[in-house]
Formats: C-alpha cells, sequence, structure tokens
C-alpha cells in the first residue's frame, strides 16, 4: 500500500474537523448570518407576521374659538352689530358627548349666553341622527331668563347634504325653531370649500312664528395636522311673513366668522 506522507495527513484530519464541526456564534457573523440574543420571555418576531393594531380610545374632545363680525342667530341680531367671540368645547366618550359653548361680548366686555348640551348620535348608511338637551343661560342680559331644550338633527350624505334640525324649547321660549340646510363641498388645494344654503323657520317661539330669514354662506377650511382654520362668509335675507320682519326688527346682513379649532 502506497502511504501518506505526515504533513498531508495532518491537513486531511484538519478538514475534516472543519467541515464537521458546529459553527460558533462568530462563524456565523463572519459567514452573513447575524447572531441575535433575546432576554428571557421573550417572544420572537416571525417575519411576515401580521402586528395586531391597537383598539382606538371611545374617548375624544376637541375646541374651537370663532370671531364673529356679530351675533346672527336665525338672522336676528342679539349683539347690535358689534362682533363677538363664541368658544366651545366638546368631550365625547363613543356615541355621547358633552358640549359647552359660550358667546363673549367684544363691546361690552361681558359673556352674555352659556349653552350646556348633552347629545347621542346615531348612523345608518348615508343617514346621521343626533338628539339632545340644551341648557340655556343668558348673564347680563336683562328680563332674559334662563330656558331648556330638546332637540334632533338629521343629516343625509349626498350631492347636496340636506340636514333638518328642529328644537323644541319647553320651558321659556315655550315654541320651536327649525333650520333646513343644504351644501355642497369640494377639495381644493387650498382646502376643502363648502357652499350651503339654510332656511330658519319659527314656531311660536317666544310668541314669534314664521321665517325670520335665509341665509347663503361659503367657507374655507384647511387643516394643520389636528388644527384647522375656517373663514366663513353668510349673507342673510328677510322677507314679510308672519311675524317677520314686520314685528320684529330683522333686517338683511353680512356675516364674517373665523374659526381656529383642534383636536386633543
Amino acid at each position: 500500500m502506497k502511504s501518506f506522507a505526515a504533513p498531508s495527513y495532518l491537513a486531511l484530519s484538519a478538514a475534516c474537523i472543519l467541515l464537521w464541526a458546529p459553527a460558533s456564534p462568530a462563524s456565523q457573523v463572519e459567514a452573513g448570518q447575524p447572531a441575535e440574543t433575546s432576554a428571557p420571555g421573550d417572544v420572537p418576531h416571525m417575519p411576515g407576521a401580521a402586528v395586531e393594531p391597537q383598539p382606538a380610545s371611545p374617548f375624544s374632545a376637541s375646541g374651537s374659538l370663532t370671531l364673529a363680525s356679530k351675533y346672527l342667530f336665525q338672522g336676528i341680531d342679539y349683539s347690535n352689530g358689534k362682533p363677538v367671540l363664541n368658544p366651545e368645547i366638546d368631550l365625547s366618550a363613543g356615541p355621547i358627548s358633552a358640549t359647552v359653548w359660550a358667546c363673549h361680548d367684544i363691546d361690552q366686555h361681558v359673556s352674555n349666553e352659556f349653552d350646556f348640551s348633552l347629545l347621542h348620535d346615531w348612523s345608518a348608511k348615508k343617514f346621521s341622527l343626533t338628539t339632545g338637551y340644551t341648557y340655556l343661560r343668558y348673564p347680563h342680559r336683562d328680563g332674559w331668563n334662563p330656558s331648556q331644550e330638546f332637540y334632533f338633527d338629521l343629516s343625509h350624505e349626498g350631492a347636496l347634504n340636506p340636514t333638518l334640525s328642529t328644537h323644541y324649547d319647553f320651558d321659556a321660549g315655550t315654541g320651536t325653531y327649525s333650520t333646513l340646510g343644504i351644501s355642497h363641498s369640494f377639495e381644493k388645494p387650498v382646502g376643502a370649500i363648502s357652499l350651503g344654503a339654510n332656511l330658519f323657520y319659527q314656531y311660536r317661539y317666544y310668541e314669534q312664528t314664521g321665517f325670520p330669514a335665509c341665509e347663503w354662506n361659503a367657507n374655507l377650511s384647511h387643516s394643520f395636522g389636528k388644527i384647522s382654520i375656517t373663514p366663513s362668509i353668510s349673507r342673510f335675507v328677510t322677507w314679510d311673513n308672519g311675524d317677520f320682519p314686520s314685528k320684529v326688527p330683522v333686517k338683511a346682513a353680512w356675516l364674517f366668522s373665523f374659526q381656529v379649532a383642534q383636536e386633543f
């Protein structure tokens, strides 16, 4: 038999050891396979495995501040043509919400109206319904007594987005007032532009019945994250009917406003 020389035998033995010996972590790194370590109890993330999203919180809050050229309610001026500030805070827990709205007369330096509301939202397909209760208080207005209302707001998502809002005052006002509205929105690079119209009607509300006014409006809304700004312009027009405007001093008027809103 032909014998192997010692150097050749040693080289062959070393090659066999290298081929059969398990690779060390250091050799895995050199081979392009990174070594991973995990703390006891850690669950390794498998590539391609879906990560379940965290459930959204049912609680939310938002607020807004509106500067308006005057306080017009259904076309009736309640600030003597002077500008007002309207802060609002909204707190929601699922379909239940609480809202506080106020009117601050800049000229007289007083806040002369506070509205406290509780409401519930329903939705089905393209219909939305909101029912609620409002307590109204009028500080710094002589002869104005606090009042209470039940109301509902019905809307339908579509080309004209029709809405109907009816409030029943069962306290000081003892009557109803309603608003029938339509609007259309479209997106532009500067923001969302909305054009709309509202027809107002009152039935025995503070002993007044008729159509106090009709409103034509336009606004532009632009968002910066959770903050939005909305400048608006409205034109209120009136005509003789029922108790308006012959018995109630209602005049055609312009209304300008600027709102800043934020979600928290």
